[in-house]
């Protein structure tokens, strides 16, 4: 359960430990008319010339007041299809001209304004019908795309069938031969060493290439720290149904090894197994580019993924609750905890590595401000006392005060977060075993999914969001292949000195 969501308080400086709760039919009038119109000008030519232009008269008075009605209704239908939100805006998004960059969905949480020139009113920020999740672009408008290579849309049919005919095969008195269906396991058993959840998820889409390759059903499994259901679930429209419980996990079981790291061409082995495959993302990244000539990562990992309705709660709660709509803010991802040049997973405090998180902050929101001039900023972090700093104690708070409070200059960036009183569980480390100590980690994923842009850190976890919204518009503000951004505050600094 989240905190109750509260603006920031006045400038006289709250800490971080004591504001960690803010954060957060008209064809039957035709049908109608067409039979008057008959009827009138069959007794018309029974009648004498004397009736003709009497009965002309009642044909038209008729269809005048049939035309009337019509408009009637038609004016009432779409005033009550606005009024109630019945739009399907998951539909409409998807067919924008923007739509192949990212998705359309909605997210929550604890809000910091540090914002831009953005005035948006509430009517702007609904994106569809209460309670109806638009986190995701529906699987059967994903492969309507043109820009989809034929060999996806040919792959999720012919998986659902493969996977419909093992099953077939193994009821009792069946005759349907399977023999030839063959497996790819995506997994992470009890006694697997699987890394966090980009290290297990980055790699699908390579997977799905894989298994097409090699005609085998791409199937996952998580044992660890708890079923990936309980965060992500297949389309439940055409998209690819990846889940190996029940019936199917029963039935494999029996089929013997599954010959983990087994090579998948072996025509001979039932089931091929891999649990982490670090050299899938950059494997699929040169596909892209040398195959295919754009971008459709993004579209082959929501073929085989949609938050599951928890997820999809948490993420409409937030969006709506920071008035966030998919592909107008960007994102930054700090991950600050990743084990290199002094810093230990375990034992890290906010405070021993400050002065170093401060700079690898203010250069993420440089960065992103600059991909994305005078935009809402989404901040998400593996260490909650980094996103309370940015939207408390920062340059850019001071700047959301003097701007909003003050009155001093315009606004021109804001940050915002869901509430993060309670810190993300890494999916490796954590020994917690509980859906719902996770469903944050993943929550953060979907909302910069969703995004225009992303500044990501090191790690895998910033650069899964980054190509999730796309990948046409992120930059690295930290690790290889970093920029040092310019002051987005640059400007109005100046104004204030003069």
């Amino acid at each position: 359960m989240t905190s109750p969501i509260i603006q920031l308080s006045s400038p006289g400086g709250t800490s971080i430990s004591s504001s960690r709760q803010r954060g957060i039919n008209h064809n039957n009038h035709r049908g109608e008319t067409n039979n008057t119109k008959n009827k009138s000008n069959n007794n018309s030519n029974k009648n004498s010339n004397n009736h003709h232009p009497r009965c002309q008269n009642l044909i038209r008075w008729i269809f005048g007041l049939v035309l009337f009605e019509y408009t009637v209704f038609i004016f009432i239908w779409q005033h009550r299809h606005l009024t109630e939100h019945t739009v399907d805006f998951a539909t409409l998004l998807s067919q924008t001209k923007d739509a192949f960059m990212g998705e359309p969905s909605l997210t929550n949480v604890s809000s910091f304004a540090i914002g831009g020139n953005i005035n948006t009113t509430d009517a702007e920020t609904r994106s569809g019908p209460k309670g109806h999740s638009l986190s995701h672009r529906p699987a059967h408008i994903i492969l309507q795309n043109p820009k989809l290579p034929d060999w996806v849309k040919h792959y999720a049919s012919w998986h659902k069938a493969q996977r419909r005919r093992y099953l077939d095969s193994k009821t009792p008195n069946s005759t349907v031969n399977a023999d030839d269906v063959k497996f790819l396991l995506s997994r992470c058993l009890s006694q697997d060493k699987c890394g966090g959840a980009s290290d297990r998820l980055q790699d699908m889409p390579y997977n799905l290439l894989l298994a097409n390759r090699t005609s085998r059903v791409l199937l996952v499994r998580w044992e660890k720290p708890a079923p990936l259901q309980n965060f992500l679930v297949p389309p439940p429209d055409h998209g690819i149904d990846w889940t190996c419980e029940g019936d199917i996990y029963d039935a494999l079981v029996t089929e013997g090894d599954w010959h983990l790291r087994g090579k998948e061409t072996n025509g001979r082995l039932r089931v091929v197994s891999t649990v982490r495959r670090d050299s899938g993302a950059p494997i699929f990244r040169k596909y892209e580019n040398d195959v295919v000539g754009h971008k459709i990562y993004h579209e082959i990992f929501r073929l085989l993924f949609s938050p599951s309705p928890s997820l999809a709660a948490r993420v409409d709660t937030t969006m709506h609750t920071l008035h966030l709509t998919p592909h107008q803010y960007s994102s930054v991802h700090l991950r600050v905890k990743y084990p290199v040049r002094g810093v230990d997973e375990h034992s890290f405090t906010f405070e021993k590595h400050k002065h170093q998180i401060t700079q690898w902050a203010t250069n993420a929101v440089n960065c992103a401000a600059e991909l994305h001039p005078n935009s809402t900023i989404y901040v998400s972090s593996d260490n909650n006392d980094t996103v309370g700093y940015l939207l408390e104690e920062s340059h850019f708070a001071q700047h959301y005060i003097d701007a909003t409070r003050h009155k001093k200059h315009p606004l021109v960036i804001q940050l915002v977060a869901r509430d993060y009183s309670n810190e993300n569980e890494h999916v490796a480390f954590s020994n917690n075993r509980e859906a719902d100590g996770f469903m944050s980690v993943f929550e953060d994923l979907m909302i910069m999914g969703m995004g225009k842009c992303v500044a990501h850190g090191v790690g895998g976890y910033g650069r899964l969001g980054a190509a999730l919204s796309g990948g046409e518009c992120a930059v690295a503000h930290r690790g290889r292949h970093s920029r040092v951004c310019s002051n987005a505050l640059a400007s109005i600094e100046k104004k204030i000195d003069t």
